[in-house]
């Protein structure tokens, strides 16, 4: 059965957060403490007028997005690809993702799924309204990937 409602929307927004903390937690030590992007962020925050300063900090703010973003399409496809089909917040949440006919996702399905998320949300989040334009209530990058989510 599909959930179309505000109360399964909830419950994926709730699933992805469980998701993303963690990784957010990892990239942002491993970037603070390893790579040194305190010094670099106490620098911009003691200096941001300099313009050099700020060039600097966005340039290695963006490197870190990027490391974060590639990291969650790697986490994604994997535990929706894999033996447990589904990741730990959306697993917790008692939904999982299927393709348009409700078999399990492939790690191709899985990869076309997440990088059509980046997708829908780069054109200023406007996929993530696509819910509202469509019956099927589906968001952008699920109608692409021809993928639905469902409770279990």
């Amino acid at each position: 059965m599909i959930f179309t409602g505000a109360q399964m929307k909830i419950r994926r927004l709730l699933a992805y957060i469980l998701d993303v903390i963690p990784i957010t937690i990892f990239v942002t030590a491993y970037f603070w403490y390893f790579q040194g992007f305190n010094e670099t962020f106490t620098l911009f925050i003691e200096n941001q007028r300099d313009l050099t300063v700020k060039a600097m900090f966005l340039e290695e703010r963006n490197v870190i997005r990027n490391f974060a973003s590639i990291l969650c399409i790697v986490y994604f496809v994997i535990f929706e690809g894999s033996n447990t089909k589904n990741t730990l917040g959306k697993s917790i949440l008692r939904i999982r993702v299927e393709d348009a006919d409700g078999n399990e996702l492939t790690y191709k399905q899985s990869l076309s799924r997440n990088i059509a998320k980046f997708l829908s949300v780069l054109p200023g989040g406007l996929g993530l309204l696509y819910p509202l334009f469509n019956k099927e209530r589906l968001f952008l990058h699920e109608k692409i990937s021809k993928t639905r989510v469902r409770k279990l």
